[in-house]
């Protein structure tokens, strides 16, 4: 069996080749900048601030800025408030582990191929202390990585492999089998439990539409690997 570590440099060798042959050349395939304004499927709706309590409410939790994202979901402002509101109580609010919610998070991005979301979120990622090792395998590891005999105790820890095995289930198969539920039992309460499980949906939601709209010019760029 080829050793996890040598798999993945090998795996990311590859996918940085297909990368770089498939993506464009300027700035749109510049992924060190978090938006690039490329245009969406649905032209960007930015209010002038004072123009839109519900615009005005997103930039107060975002340091005053809006977002791609916001500017494809301000077209519908109701749904832009609500969706909002779930990610602002996900981010602030969740008593899960900062590191393991960041973990679902990208998981789930990574198995949804949603390039744009991966670059939000890398950076608080690392913020709340995972290292480029652990971002690697969250990236490269591949789907029900954990059947596949593929081991990642030693880089991620046992609770945050149980929680990413528990990501592969609830985004690709829904159904998610007792053994690997009830492998979270011990590492989080009843509210944690429901706390994750949320978080995973409520990012899968997330990164199919943002993928779908074409938020940044970014559907077919693919998921950056951390370096």
């Amino acid at each position: 069996m080829v050793p996890f570590r040598c798999a993945l440099s090998i795996l990311a060798s590859l996918i940085c080749s297909v990368s770089a042959a498939a993506a464009p050349s300027g700035n749109s395939a510049n992924l060190a900048k978090r938006d690039n304004g490329l245009p969406a499927r649905v032209p960007y709706v930015f209010p002038p601030p004072g123009t839109n309590a519900i615009a005005d409410a997103i930039r107060a939790q975002k340091n005053g800025t809006l977002l791609d994202l916001d500017g494809v979901t301000l077209n519908a402002p109701l749904f832009a408030q609500a969706s909002n509101g779930l990610v602002s109580v996900i981010r602030r609010n969740n008593t899960i582990p900062p590191a393991m919610r960041e973990l679902i998070i990208l998981r789930v991005v990574t198995l949804n191929s949603a390039s744009y979301m991966w670059l939000q979120h890398e950076p608080v990622t690392r913020e709340v202390g995972l290292t480029t090792e652990q971002l690697r395998a969250i990236r490269l590891a591949p789907p029900f990585f954990a059947s596949k005999g593929v081991n990642l105790t030693s880089t991620l820890g046992h609770d945050l492999e149980a929680a990413m095995i528990f990501t592969d289930w609830i985004t690709l198969n829904v159904h998610v089998p007792d053994d690997v539920f009830d492998a979270m039992r011990p590492i989080l309460n009843d509210e944690q439990l429901v706390e994750g499980s949320m978080t995973a949906a409520e990012y899968n939601s997330g990164s199919r539409w943002i993928v779908t709209m074409n938020v940044d010019g970014m559907m077919d760029v693919p998921v950056p690997i951390p370096s």
